[in-house]
């Protein structure tokens, strides 16, 4: 038996065909998705944010109640390293450059493999000394305002001139290497 397990960060399902039919969403990738996969009917989360969301999954216990954001700890049990410990192969591939950060660490870890796809959000994938030109009709977030283009937003502009097709968007990877 294979098992592919699929993440996704601000996903409401209120918007989506599959779980609300009266969505005014046009989505027929998810629609065809959940015509092949199991859809979970009562899941709560605790967690919302990525890694701390990621935790709660891989161990099964609530994040926000021991911390807000951090590393599987080594008293954690993890999902894909108790497979893995039974003979069960797992196999991580993920555009979250969360899991590689300091504090996100120790998650791909558990799995008998991994793999990362750049570029996606604020990942430091390509540099470039000179500022990114910013179409005038995308609004900087308020944080970012007065200090050019730095921090991550910097990098996604950075980033995405070197995505200009569907094939290259980290996304569409990440479901290609796991289709494969």
């Amino acid at each position: 038996m294979k098992a592919i397990i699929v993440f996704y960060d601000t996903l409401n399902r209120r918007y989506l065909p599959c779980y609300n039919p009266e969505a005014t969403t046009i989505a027929p990738n998810f629609t065809r998705l959940a015509q092949h996969s199991v859809q979970f009917e009562n899941s709560y989360v605790g967690s919302m944010p990525c890694i701390p969301a990621r935790r709660e999954l891989h161990t099964g216990r609530y994040n926000f109640l021991h911390r807000e954001w951090g590393p599987l700890e080594p008293f954690d049990d993890s999902m894909p390293e108790i497979l893995k410990e039974h003979g069960i192969y797992t196999h991580l591939i993920s555009d979250h450059l969360h899991y590689w950060e300091d504090g996100g660490s120790t998650y791909h870890s558990r799995y008998s493999s991994w793999e990362i796809i750049r570029g996606q959000e604020g990942d430091h994938w390509k540099g470039e000394k000179k500022e990114p030109q910013i179409p005038p009709v995308v609004k900087v977030p308020q944080k970012q305002q007065g200090t050019g283009t730095s921090g991550l937003w910097r990098y996604d502009w950075v980033n995405r001139q070197y995505i200009r097709e569907e094939k290259k968007y980290p996304q569409t990877q990440c479901f290609e290497r796991g289709c494969e």
